[in-house]
């Protein structure tokens, strides 16, 4: 017999595929009814559970690492892995500003918090007024996946660069750093994606939370043929009215502090709000083996995207903003 989570997934499929003008909603009631019987089949099941600590753990071995965590994709938390890497000793704003001020950046938000569709608006300026924005407080400017390793590729070997390309799988495609340079209160609202990301912490706090894949028919994410999932819940103000399910979900938290590398295994939600003015800097890679045991929907969803296409976002996997136009221009 199917189960609830399946008919969800299939119908979610459906609608991919067939349901009509993003966001498409030809099935959103089969969608609905597959929701409504998950909540009905927690029934018993304890509600608004505490919120749970991403583990942490600290000179594991990269055999232990991989079968304990990257196989089965369970998020963890390399407390101070990266303290040594010459990014985390050397970077810091007045670094950044010193010798990349005048680099040109693009400013964007998915998911600007006053909407409930994704925001297209993509506004250039250059990394100085973001870091002129951070001393004034101003949260409006935050780079999102910002090229700098692309721009100087000598910024590279500032980070164990071997050590993070082993852990690829030979099933294993992209090789892709993304940094991110915001202030005190900057934030990314829930969402997901099918990539492996190994992020490291190099300059102030940063905190996450996680939601795991299987929540998918409680989220209800809209059906927008891109590979960028969303979801409009917030796990820091719970809106279980109109998420009844997510009152059964088990959401996790971490803090991450200079030195900490964070693995983001993929299609697991996440919400993340830097607590200081911080530098991340994510590594991601596509895994098709292990998308397929993690979310075969979702995996499936990202191979026959449409806005854009997957080839075009392989293309312009080293800059997000050239993405960001191409759904725009759909």
């Amino acid at each position: 017999m199917i189960n609830s989570f399946s008919k969800y997934q299939a119908w979610r499929l459906l609608d991919h595929l067939f349901g009509g003008k993003e966001p498409a909603d030809r099935f959103h009631r089969m969608r609905s009814k597959a929701s409504a019987s998950s909540i009905a089949e927690s029934n018993g099941l304890p509600e608004r559970k505490s919120v749970k600590a991403i583990p942490r753990v600290c000179g594991i071995s990269d055999r232990d690492f991989h079968h304990q965590y990257v196989k089965p994709g369970l998020p963890v938390v390399l407390e101070g892995k990266a303290m040594e890497w010459k990014c985390v000793q050397e970077w810091s704003m007045p670094w950044l500003r010193e010798n990349y001020g005048s680099d040109e950046v693009s400013i964007f938000d998915p998911l600007a918090s006053a909407s409930s569709e994704v925001q297209y608006d993509v506004e250039v300026t250059h990394l100085a007024a973001v870091l002129d924005a951070m001393e004034s407080g101003d949260t409006s400017k935050y780079s999102r996946f910002n090229r700098l390793l692309y721009d100087h590729p000598e910024l590279v070997h500032d980070f164990d660069w071997k050590w993070l390309h082993g852990l690829r799988s030979a099933w294993s495609s992209g090789k892709t750093y993304q940094v991110f340079i915001g202030g005190k209160g900057t934030r990314t609202s829930l969402h997901c994606a099918g990539e492996h990301n190994l992020f490291t912490q190099v300059e102030g706090k940063k905190h996450w939370f996680f939601i795991e894949p299987k929540a998918d028919i409680w989220l209800d994410p809209p059906v927008t043929r891109t590979p960028y999932f969303y979801s409009m819940f917030d796990p820091e103000r719970h809106d279980y009215e109109r998420y009844p399910g997510m009152e059964h979900a088990q959401v996790w938290e971490c803090l991450l502090e200079p030195g900490d590398v964070l693995f983001n295994p993929p299609f697991w939600w996440h919400q993340v709000t830097n607590m200081t003015p911080s530098i991340g800097v994510g590594f991601r890679w596509f895994d098709i083996m292990g998308n397929m045991k993690m979310n075969a929907v979702g995996t499936a969803m990202t191979l026959m995207a449409t806005n854009p296409p997957i080839w075009t976002a392989t293309k312009h996997r080293t800059d997000f903003a050239a993405i960001f136009k191409q759904m725009n221009s759909n």
